[in-house]
């Protein structure tokens, strides 16, 4: 079939141009410029034709049905085969359209700046004029006592390859570097030559990975984002708090900390166990004192006063001459004799290096290192170079200390159960009073018990002994707690308590480890305040929260409640489990941190962080804080030290003000219409998704549920068991399948019929006085814009069981009272009317989604019936619509 005269490409555009915006002006250079490359690589037709499906696919978005036909009649008669180059330069295209997407923010931000007037909302500027009218001693006690925790997980959402986000990375420089008005004509020829390059180098890379990644690939591509970025961002950002508050700098604690899960989390993952959780630890170790030797060695050559232009103190200079006694061949003496900071810092540096290789006269701590830096400080002579590189590299050394992220070990209930049920008698056949009493008379009798060796037949204690000697090589501040998924009962915790005495780990001059308990079903978080009273009733346990400072951390599973009960249910059980669990912990003097389990899509607790924060409970906060940063979203929000320090800002902020200046507590009348919401969407969730018995066979054929397993995203698999029932699928694959699909079913389903059997008046008020109900309206109405019907539909004709195709009737519908009902609440005329910007950006992507949608229809058709030939393009569909539509799982 001929390419339709109208087919055209798109032509590339000037930076000074004055209609296109500048976020279509780099969509469309890079555009064409992926274009020059397909046509070098694979001929002019190929690159018309491409150019052609993608406005194909917006017509039949449009209505029109003959365009739409001409689509799928084309799609229909290609080999798989010739269809794979189209798919992986759709792919191209739409994450270039997310690159531009973010030049579009770097340079919103940056006019932010620039602008002194008006400081950028969800800023920390922004956040100390809304608390001015705060005295000042309260907001200094508060920000003394901030500790924001962001962790980081390697789930298997992150479906851009390591190579390919090393292109990206090229590209974004280039492009910011086009972006200068300053460029003048040969030098951009010169830049879009370097474009086509490197697109050229991506076009000819694997975007699917061969084989499925190990896990220190995951654990190397988190620590890749530390290194690169995180690391510079946090002292600009310990800078602007500084700025905005008025609060001593350097600070002497930081506010925000990090902590890491690739490489500990065992939970259903096989390839994790304690090599894994070892061999973390010494990269997390090796890469901190890399990272900090780096700084010291360039601070070296910056600082070359000389030692009679500057006062030294006695201590510093008694300082040198120990270092120089005990590190006699280190020359910075010979080579620098009167320049007194170049001496100590060459030999702080030979310290990092013998710390590095654990030799004699390394550091042991990083207080250490901090404590010789300081000593510099004081000497300098000088108010702005104290302030200055080396008050930046004291930021760094407080907040990553040797270990860089605290690695969290995360293990399901059920082997530790089993472990303790093969080291005390009776323990196995006993009930849950049964167990508390056994487990009572266990772990005190471990005082004095010598921790045995490691038994390598029983991975769950050789775990456990990998925890103990990883807190004894590397300190207590390496691992940051034990993490007990599906946590149900009292005894869920302590056996992991006496496992962890067990292995030696808070006795005999060991510090205690926080035990974390992770509430993930509705039914866990209505059960989670009785099993915490519990716990805080057990006199073995207070003795362990006493080891932890009485402080406790508690893990709320957004994923598994969404699962369970649907989008407004998860969110209002969560809403109300931290309500008990808060008052439970102050009447027993312990200092509650809830830890956020939040994924990348709605349905899985992701959204805008800040407004996520505000959304808590109140009293809730109280400075504190865990969240996970899960997936495609550490490579969103990391990608880019400036958007970095902004996504870290707009945590931080909404931590102060949800601290400081936190939402009255919900009246009675808005409480009850919350719970109603909740059991309504809940009920009709469960009856579509556990009680219809078509629903599973329509989960398997309406997504690529089943392709998923192929495509090597991650090191841990699908399901906690080889069983295809609902209820062993992990959370995290569920929504990546609706996802593909374009339906997000598990986001919004049940929330139609339970807010259009509200009262709409009431629902109204609710939304403009109370930031939880308004978070909840304005999640659903970002995925209601994100799904897709039209594209969805096309999805139902691969169901070949006929009842359960009959489920589109009621699916559509709820779907269409939720938009109605939405637009009701909100009074716009039309979804995400409120937010025009982001409405504009979500509706960039369509274009070269709606082509991977549609030959991933064609596709799954193809593999479904045996091509071979099929399966290798239709991953990469999988894998390119996941990129586009980016909060995937």
């Amino acid at each position: 079939m001929s390419v339709p005269a109208s087919a055209s490409t798109p032509a590339a555009a000037s930076p000074r141009a004055a209609d296109p915006s500048a976020l279509d002006r780099d969509t469309a250079l890079l555009e064409s410029l992926l274009g020059d490359v397909l046509e070098e690589q694979n001929g002019r037709a190929f690159r018309e034709r491409l150019f052609w499906l993608r406005d194909s696919a917006a017509a039949l978005r449009d209505g029109d049905v003959e365009q739409g036909e001409q689509l799928l009649s084309f799609l229909r008669g290609q080999p798989a085969a010739r269809l794979g180059p189209y798919v992986r330069a759709c792919s191209m295209q739409l994450q270039l359209a997310n690159i531009a997407e973010e030049l579009e923010r770097l340079r919103r931000r940056r006019a932010y700046d620039s602008d002194a007037s008006v400081p950028q909302r969800e800023s920390l500027a922004a956040t100390a004029g809304k608390l001015s009218q705060v005295p000042r001693s309260r907001v200094a006690e508060a920000l003394e006592r901030l500790d924001v925790r962001l962790v980081m997980t390697a789930h298997p959402t992150e479906a851009t390859r390591r190579s390919i986000f090393d292109h990206q990375q090229s590209i974004w420089q280039i492009m910011e570097k086009l972006d200068d008005p300053r460029t003048g004509s040969s030098r951009r020829r010169a830049l879009e030559d370097e474009l086509r390059e490197v697109l050229t180098t991506w076009w000819q890379t694997d975007e699917v990975r061969r084989a499925r990644p190990l896990v220190e690939d995951e654990v190397r591509r988190t620590l890749f984002f530390f290194e690169w970025v995180l690391f510079d961002a946090i002292p600009p950002l310990a800078a602007e708090l500084s700025r905005c508050f008025d609060v001593p700098w350097p600070p002497l604690r930081p506010a925000v900390r990090f902590g890491s899960w690739a490489g500990g989390d065992m939970d259903g993952n096989p390839e994790v166990g304690p090599q894994a959780v070892a061999r973390t630890l010494h990269l997390h170790r090796t890469t901190a004192l890399r990272l900090l030797h780096r700084r010291i060695d360039a601070l070296s050559r910056e600082f070359s006063q000389a030692d009679d232009h500057v006062f030294l103190s006695p201590a510093l200079r008694a300082s040198i001459e120990r270092d120089e006694a005990e590190l006699p061949n280190v020359g910075s003496r010979r080579r620098n004799p009167h320049e007194p900071f170049r001496r100590k810092l060459g030999l702080i540096g030979a310290r990092i290096q013998r710390a590095r290789r654990r030799e004699q006269g390394g550091y042991t701590d990083p207080d250490q290192l901090a404590a010789d830096l300081e000593l510099v400080r004081d000497s300098l002579s000088s108010q702005r170079v104290a302030a200055g590189k080396i008050a930046r590299l004291l930021v760094q050394v407080r907040t990553f200390g040797f270990h860089l992220a605290a690695l969290d070990v995360r293990e399901s209930v059920r082997p530790l159960q089993a472990a303790t049920g093969r080291l005390i008698d009776g323990y196995e056949q006993a009930d849950e009073a049964g167990r508390q009493a056994l487990l009572a008379a266990a772990i005190p009798a471990l005082e004095g018990f010598r921790a045995p060796r490691a038994d390598r037949s029983d991975p769950v204690l050789a775990s456990f002994a990998a925890i103990a000697q990883g807190m004894r090589e590397h300190g207590p501040r390496a691992l940051g707690s034990l993490i007990i998924s599906m946590a149900r009962q009292p005894s869920d915790v302590l056996c992991a308590l006496y496992l962890l005495r067990r292995a030696g780990v808070g006795r005999d001059g060991l510090a205690a480890l926080p035990i974390v308990p992770l509430f993930e079903t509705v039914d866990d978080l209505r059960g989670g305040e009785a099993t915490m009273e519990a716990l805080y009733a057990d006199p073995v346990y207070a003795s362990h929260l006493d080891g932890c400072d009485r402080r406790q951390e508690i893990m709320l599973g957004y994923s598994d409640s969404a699962k369970d009960g649907g989008f407004i249910s998860s969110q209002w059980e969560l809403y109300a489990a931290q309500e008990r669990l808060i008052a439970g912990a102050d009447a027993h003097d312990v200092r509650l941190r809830f830890f956020h389990g939040r994924g990348g899509s709605t349905s899985r607790g992701g959204g805008p962080s800040h407004r996520a924060i505000l959304a808590q409970p109140p009293g809730s906060i109280r400075g504190r804080i865990r969240i996970t940063e899960q997936g495609e979203v550490i490579s969103q929000r990391y990608a880019h030290p400036e958007l970095a320090q902004r996504a870290l800002e707009q945590t931080l902020s909404g931590v102060v003000l949800a601290t400081l200046a936190p939402p009255d507590p919900p009246p009675a009348r808005w409480r009850e219409a919350a719970q109603r919401l909740a059991d309504t969407s809940r009920s009709v969730y469960q009856a579509l998704i556990y009680e219809d018995p078509r629903f599973d066979a329509l989960l398997h054929q309406v997504s690529p549920l089943d392709e998923l397993t192929e495509l090597n995203i991650g090191s841990r698999p699908a399901a906690r068991s080889a069983s295809r029932r609902l209820q062993e699928l992990r959370a995290i694959p569920w929504v990546f399948a609706w996802m593909q699909n374009r339906l997000l079913l598990p986001a919004w389903y049940g929330a139609g019929t339970a807010l259009a059997e509200g009262d709409l008046a009431l629902q109204r008020e609710m939304r403009e006085n109370w930031p939880f109900f308004r978070m909840v309206i304005s999640m659903l109405e970002m995925s209601l814009f994100k799904s897709d019907l039209g594209v969805a539909e096309r999805y139902f004709e691969l169901v070949t069981d006929a009842d359960a195709r009959q489920l589109w009737t009621p699916i559509r519908d709820e779907h269409e009272r939720l938009v109605a009902r939405v637009l009701e609440i909100t009074g716009n005329p039309h979804l995400l009317g409120g937010q025009p910007a982001l409405r504009k950006r979500l509706a960039h992507r369509n274009p070269w989604i709606d082509p991977l949608s549609h030959v991933q229809v064609d596709l799954l058709r193809r593999a479904r019936a045996d091509d071979e030939d099929a399966r290798t393009p239709l991953l990469h569909t999988v894998a390119g619509i996941a990129a586009g539509m980016r909060n995937t799982g």
